[in-house]
């Protein structure tokens, strides 16, 4: 197993973070692409920095590009860290069950089935588990194809489902990070190629986690719980 960490301006404290998880799934590799000024002490052979171009997306393209093994791969960011049940993910990434899928991901149900540019489901752009080099292929074609083509204008009821996202009235609900207009337009666009990266691996044949670990369930039910805590501690 190889392990492809993304994040944003490292810590020492979060490398650590990063090597505890790489020794806990028994991974043959690991890396961590940070889209950020990585801090003086995480700067390690294991750390590359990265354009921030296209933010977290980027970052993945980078490290699928990079691998040093002929997989599986885990690919997914440092939200693992702060906002995600990290030890029952782990417990789903150990999982021994056979792959019966290329790739897996974490499968959400669309918050409105009659916006069109939400895949129902549609899946969280923070981990994938990728079977093997064929599949990173595939996955990586989808990242491109996301990347380079502009997002279109959204349809009235998607620009809606947006702003109510990004400009949330309730203090468990939306996003609450910084609220500046920068942060708010790269939000604003990582949802979009989320949705459209969960679009264009669809293709590919993707499943959700839940095919793989019967703990996908508590996961993102804990998941939910410390999201609306960050929400309403942030508020």
């Amino acid at each position: 197993m190889e392990l492809v960490g993304v994040s944003h301006g490292l810590t020492l404290q979060q490398y650590r973070h990063w090597e505890e998880l790489a020794q806990s799934l028994g991974a043959d590799h690991w890396h961590v692409y940070d889209t950020g000024e990585p801090a003086f002490d995480a700067k390690t052979v294991e750390v590359t920095q990265v354009s921030n171009t296209h933010f977290e997306f980027g970052g993945y393209l980078a490290g699928a590009r990079d691998v040093q093994t002929e997989g599986p791969y885990v690919i997914l960011n440092s939200t693992v860290f702060q906002t995600r049940s990290f030890w029952t993910w782990k417990r789903i990434l150990r999982s021994q069950n056979t792959f019966n899928a290329a790739l897996y991901g974490d499968a959400t149900p669309s918050p409105d089935v009659q916006i069109t540019e939400i895949p129902d489901p549609y899946f969280a752009s923070w981990v994938f588990l990728v079977r093997d080099k064929p599949a990173l292929h595939d996955f990586v074609n989808a990242l491109e194809r996301t990347l380079s083509h502009p997002s279109p204008e959204p349809s009235p009821s998607y620009a809606a489902y947006l702003q109510h996202w990004l400009e949330p009235r309730n203090r468990l609900y939306g996003w609450h990070g910084i609220n500046t207009p920068q942060s708010r337009a790269r939000k604003k666009q990582t949802i979009q190629w989320e949705h459209r990266l969960s679009r264009e691996l669809a293709t590919s044949g993707i499943q959700s986690f839940a095919k793989l670990s019967s703990w996908h369930a508590m996961a993102q039910f804990l998941d939910k719980i410390l999201r609306h805590w960050a929400s309403f501690a942030k508020s």
